[in-house]
């Protein structure tokens, strides 16, 4: 768990070239970076943080190298950007040339990264139901900022002015759709797929055409007729509303021209016997090319889920000793290292407590970990190639669950248990971890447990620190060699988004997106608020 209008009326009066096309409305925007040759060098760009996991390939790497473990204590905090927006909060934040571009449920901000500055706002208003409000962040291309909305639209946004260029409804919401996922933008094309599993909503993955909004190609998530995978469902109707969520953003192989999309669990969320079967392509690593939307190869992490264990991060592409791996990891409480070569499971590494996996869900209740809400959630691994070393963090909380009936019905949640997605062991009870797992060999090299889940971004620096952030406030700073906390700052929002690094008059800054509040699942409390440190305070 994470269509055509223009977004108010002050967008549509500036707009200096409205028309319509077949899809929505387009408006004229001046070109300007990041060009293609910019993002395909975003891993090296000390200056910015051009997607969601900082480059294509999701390694999260930062090869800044300012803070170290020797001066990390010296963090203070720069500014303080605060929406005034209360729920959800779980950006990526991405930055380019001194300018950060964060989002809501709601609203896309252009800020400062330095000052903390409000360049610009955009806010959408939606136009139909909305399933579940969440938004992961943008992509940006060619002078445009893309995004998804809580009832199914792909927006285009002038990244200079925030002004609406072009709205595309890629889903019915009414349905159970609504885009999350952060997109990631590639020659021309937005990649973007659906979420809305848990309602019952048959997943697909799109390309978008990154100029108009045109849609170039459909992958159906959940198989029918054909298509390879369909014999995995016992029959047509259950695959119907088989579910395949695509909850956060992608990974993108440039040289190989593909693409590497995380799907999520099958619907009814808990109860297999409705659904006989492996269930493709739910709760697996599917890869696709880029160009045409084929399919090159798949792996699925688990078969015919019952426990609501997505893979719902990212994953990692690197090479390690030589060979080309691929690292998944999922609400099951590992993480999954695969040969890209040979497609072979190399290693499976637990990263949470994992209990009752195999125990079959009753209706009187079945206590199982991870829990619905366990093991690594929206944000995923980072890898140090310096190091050899992947870092992952996750979540340690179980849950007890009743089967129940089955019944659909369009727009509502769609589980088949008789207490939702089942009742949390006391919150006292709920911690977290960090694991530094060898990359080559799947070996865990250290971990350290936290006081609350973790559910925040991990960024890796060629400081020998990591960055990242826990559900009560804090914003951490580890050193990377020993899991050691070097530095703590309480920023009064528990974190939940991303937490990244970049350079801008020669100092190295650190941002975190914190405020992710959620009474009912997560407990949690604060306003959306970006918090940017640098050693001294940036003086």
């Amino acid at each position: 768990m994470t269509r055509f209008r223009l977004a108010h009326v002050t967008s549509l009066l500036a707009l200096s070239a409205l028309g319509p096309a077949s899809h929505g409305w387009t408006a004229q925007v001046q070109t300007v970076g990041p060009t293609q040759q910019e993002l395909n060098a975003s891993a090296s760009r000390e200056g910015d943080w051009l997607m969601y996991n900082k480059d294509y390939l999701g390694q999260r790497f930062s090869t800044l190298r300012q803070i170290t473990p020797q001066n990390a204590a010296r963090l203070t905090p720069v500014c303080q950007y605060h929406t005034g927006e209360v729920g959800s909060f779980q950006p990526g934040p991405v930055v380019y040339q001194g300018r950060m571009i964060i989002t809501t449920p709601h609203s896309t901000y252009a800020l400062s990264a330095t000052t903390c500055k409000t360049l610009w706002t955009h806010t959408y208003t939606p136009t139909n139901l909305e399933p579940f409000p969440a938004n992961r962040g943008v992509a940006i291309m060619q002078g445009r900022v893309y995004r998804g909305t809580t009832d199914g639209h792909l927006l285009a946004l002038d990244a200079q002015s925030g002004k609406l260029v072009w709205d595309v409804k890629v889903a019915d919401s009414s349905q159970g759709y609504f885009l999350s996922a952060a997109p990631i933008a590639w020659n021309g094309k937005v990649f973007i797929g659906e979420a809305g599993a848990d309602w019952g909503a048959k997943g697909h993955l799109y390309a978008f055409d990154a100029r108009t909004g045109r849609k170039i190609w459909t992958f159906d998530v959940i198989p029918t007729g054909t298509q390879e995978g369909a014999d995995t469902w016992d029959k047509p109707t259950t695959a119907a509303h088989g579910g395949g969520s695509m909850w956060t953003s992608f990974t993108l192989d440039p040289m190989k021209k593909q693409l590497y999309v995380s799907v999520g669990n099958p619907a009814p969320d808990f109860a297999a016997s409705y659904r006989p079967g492996r269930n493709l392509f739910t709760n697996s690593l599917v890869v696709l090319n880029a160009d045409s939307g084929k399919l090159a190869w798949y792996a699925q992490q688990v078969q015919s889920d019952y426990h609501d264990w997505d893979t719902s991060a990212a994953p990692t592409v690197y090479d390690a000793g030589g060979r080309g791996y691929v690292a998944v990891p999922s609400k099951s409480g590992y993480l999954y290292l695969y040969d890209r070569a040979s497609r072979a499971l190399m290693h499976k590494v637990k990263v949470t407590t994992v209990e009752n996996e195999s125990a079959p869900l009753t209706t009187e209740g079945t206590r199982f970990c991870p829990g619905t809400l366990g093991g690594v959630e929206w944000n995923g691994a980072a890898f140090d190639p310096a190091g050899g070393t992947l870092f992952v963090n996750s979540v340690d909380w179980c849950s007890t669950l009743q089967l129940g009936q089955v019944r659909y019905v369009a727009g509502s949640i769609y589980t088949g248990s008789l207490n939702g997605f089942g009742a949390y062991d006391p919150i006292e009870k709920a911690k977290g971890w960090v694991h530094a797992v060898n990359a080559r060999t799947g070996s865990v090299k250290w971990k350290v447990q936290m006081p609350t889940p973790m559910v925040a971004a991990v960024t890796p620096t060629a400081g020998g620190v990591i960055f990242t952030g826990d559900l009560n406030g804090d914003f951490l700073t580890l050193d990377a060699r020993t899991g050691k906390t070097l530095y703590r700052f309480p920023t009064g929002a528990a974190i939940g988004g991303g937490v990244v690094t970049y350079e801008v008059g020669g100092k190295q800054y650190v941002a975190v997106a914190a405020g992710n509040a959620s009474r009912t699942l997560w407990r949690t409390t604060g306003a959306a608020t970006v918090v940017i440190f640098a050693l001294d305070g940036g003086r």
